[in-house]
């Protein structure tokens, strides 16, 4: 089978386990708070056991990805997130939730902002996609990969229409079909595989400088986004009394905003650069996000907070998901082939471990302190990481010249 045919089912098991995602991103801190009715912090400390497992999976997993192969390693954790939602489906026990936490990597996502839920799989998924690409069609393969993933994704909020249940075995189905997707593709890789490139120390000391510096830039990501994204549904549900249907339509809405803006992603950042298009578009989420917790401030009238609270939304999401297709491009361009998996779990890792803390200690603030006080927190976080762009990647415009910038 060629590259191309294996790029579509690549996308094919994304779009299957983002529909999947979309669905559950939307509805678990629903289910939970209004269900099971668990408090703030216990939701907090659900969301931050499936963000602290998926760091921890990722870095494992990625790792084994350069060892025996993407593949491989992928037919080994596409099954967990079905496990997990069959959990919820079977079990209301908080142990056994905390499993399922585990298991699914819930809470990592933000609800279509920034990957979905079952995030130990997007190291493997990426490092295999651009095994099949070249430096010349990959910025666009990841933006026609991010904007079918966000389209699904809104898919996948519009399930929120139907009962828990249904939601939940609709996701089982597709998550099923994810993995069966990967089973045709070829690993050209893993049977070129030598067993010394996995020896860390033959890694080459540009990747590990590389690997640095996104993992940097990863840290202070996560923990603006554990802060506030796991609570997104809960915000519109708590702060403007709106159902769960019409949550998913704002979800659906955000998933069609984020898709159609990963398609500037080639457009932006080859007229501005990739410093530029990072500073621009994360400074106008950033403010977005910020201002979403105080929308009821803005008026008296519920129905005018709402549009407020659903443009700021959109706004974010829109300048949110931009830079991601050029990060993952730049990322996979720079290291080698046999570091890739590595690579991703790293920069994975760095991102969820601080959002899994954040995550916990955000349920507690909410719960005891005011639901404004992690939004202010993720507003001083996210301007420091576009600090860390601006510093790591000053003197880069073009991906042409970078790699010998990062590596001096």
């Amino acid at each position: 089978m060629d590259d191309k045919n294996d790029i579509i089912l690549i996308l094919l098991s994304g779009i299957f386990r983002s529909i999947a995602t979309g669905a559950l991103g939307v509805i678990i801190g629903l289910y939970l708070y209004n269900v099971l009715h668990l408090s703030f912090m216990l939701i907090g400390i659900f969301f931050g056991v499936g963000a602290f497992s998926a760091p921890l999976m990722s870095i494992y997993f990625g790792r084994l990805g350069d060892y025996y192969g993407r593949k491989r390693v992928l037919m080994v954790i596409l099954p967990f997130l079905p496990l997990s939602i069959l959990i919820l489906l079977l079990a209301s026990s908080y142990p056994f939730l905390l499993v399922a936490a585990a298991l699914g990597g819930f809470g990592t996502a933000g609800a279509l902002a920034s990957g979905s839920a079952g995030a130990v799989a997007a190291p493997i998924m990426n490092a295999l996609l651009a095994d099949k690409t070249n430096e010349k069609n990959r910025t666009k393969i990841y933006s026609l990969f991010f904007l079918s993933l966000s389209l699904a994704g809104a898919f996948g909020a519009l399930l929120s229409h139907l009962s828990y249940r249904e939601e939940f075995i609709i996701a089982l189905i597709f998550s099923l079909a994810s993995l069966i997707a990967i089973l045709p593709v070829s690993d050209r890789y893993s049977e070129s595989l030598s067993r010394h490139s996995f020896n860390s120390n033959n890694k080459h000391e540009s990747d590990k400088k590389i690997i640095k510096i996104f993992v940097a830039t990863g840290t202070l990501n996560g923990l603006g986004q554990g802060l506030v994204t796991p609570f997104l549904p809960l915000i519109f549900e708590v702060l403007l009394k709106v159902p769960k249907g019409e949550i998913g339509n704002i979800f659906f809405l955000g998933g069609i905003v984020a898709a159609f803006a990963s398609l500037l992603t080639p457009i932006i950042t080859d007229k501005l650069g990739f410093v530029r298009t990072v500073v621009l578009t994360r400074s106008i989420s950033t403010v977005a996000l910020v201002l979403l917790p105080f929308v009821n401030r803005f008026s008296q009238i519920l129905i005018y907070d709402l549009i407020i609270a659903l443009v700021l939304y959109l706004t974010y999401i829109m300048f949110r998901v931009i830079s991601l297709p050029t990060q993952s491009s730049l990322m996979m361009s720079l290291v080698s082939q046999d570091s890739r998996s590595t690579a991703t779990g790293m920069n994975q890792a760095a991102r969820l471990f601080p959002s899994a803390i954040a995550a916990i200690f955000s349920g507690f603030m909410i719960d005891y302190l005011a639901l404004q006080i992690p939004f202010l927190l993720a507003f001083i976080v996210n301007i420091a990481n576009i600090y860390l762009y601006k510093r790591f990647f000053k003197d880069v415009e073009t991906n042409d010249s970078i790699k010998s910038v990062l590596i001096e």
